[in-house]
């Protein structure tokens, strides 16, 4: 559509039409709700167990409320802030995310590519379907998300890979030594791979806006997608009957790891997940 034809906002950009019943953040989840099929919408919007982490987290977010000072000239307010030597526009930026390829057609690059002109920061998850190395070209300020298992090897060639594709920034998540028990997942069906069976077909039939913007779309361009950035190989595809993903031993990840991880990264590295 044309941008001449669009409202503008009360910001003076200019509002495409699917966005302009979205007032709120809760409002993108109700839209996501309908456009996504049941499956990829539990996992992007659930946690793990009874969530009680994730409804913790929110609740502890709703305890923080504005006081407002009153009076006070803000002509020069602003949301800027920085970060590991960086200064970005806002204080908060884009998780890291798997298969947001699944969700919206080359959701990683359309993500990292909103990120950078908007000036925040943007984590590229290890479980995305797009390489690494086409991420970081849109946007050589991505930081890089790893699940690393605990073999000096694996980690020693991951490392390798994200370095000679740009990254300055490596995530490392520690929270992770045994697949999370989602057990809103197993009631939606979803599994990684997705196993195809009449029930996923029926879900796509009934969501046709993401059949055709999304699955058959990056079917006909890009092919099957697989997880790409577990390590150095191309991983498991993203529909199979009977592929297994590898997450290899990360139960046997340890402090040392993560010292070999720093003698070996030149760029800065975040531990994500440190919960005591």
């Amino acid at each position: 559509m044309a941008s001449h034809t669009l409202p503008k906002g009360s910001g003076g950009y200019r509002i495409p039409r699917r966005l302009r019943a979205i007032l709120s953040l809760d409002d993108f989840e109700v839209a996501a709700r309908r456009h996504l099929p049941t499956p990829l919408f539990a996992y992007v919007s659930g946690g793990a167990e009874e969530e009680k982490s994730l409804h913790g987290s929110r609740s502890g977010f709703d305890r923080y409320a504005w006081v407002p000072r009153v009076f006070t000239d803000t002509s020069a307010r602003s949301l800027e802030t920085t970060l590991l030597g960086q200064r970005y526009s806002a204080p908060f930026g884009i998780a890291p995310m798997g298969i947001s390829a699944l969700t919206a057609f080359e959701g990683d690059l359309i993500q990292t590519r909103a990120a950078r002109e908007a000036n925040i920061p943007a984590i590229m998850s290890g479980s995305s379907l797009l390489p690494m190395e086409a991420v970081v070209q849109e946007n050589p300020d991505a930081w890089f998300q790893a699940y690393v298992p605990g073999e000096d090897a694996r980690i020693l060639a991951l490392l390798e890979r994200v370095q000679r594709a740009g990254f300055k920034t490596l995530v490392v998540t520690a929270d992770v030594p045994v697949s999370a028990n989602r057990e809103n997942l197993i009631r939606a069906r979803f599994s990684t791979p997705l196993k195809p069976d009449l029930h996923l077909a029926w879900e796509g039939i009934t969501h046709p806006r993401w059949l055709l913007g999304t699955a058959l779309r990056t079917l006909l361009r890009r092919g099957m997608p697989h997880f790409e950035n577990s390590g150095v190989g191309r991983g498991a595809p993203i529909v199979s009957a009977n592929v297994m993903r590898d997450f290899g031993a990360r139960d046997h990840l340890s402090w040392r790891h993560l010292a070999l991880i720093r003698r070996h990264w030149p760029g800065t590295l975040v531990v994500k997940g440190i919960l005591d």
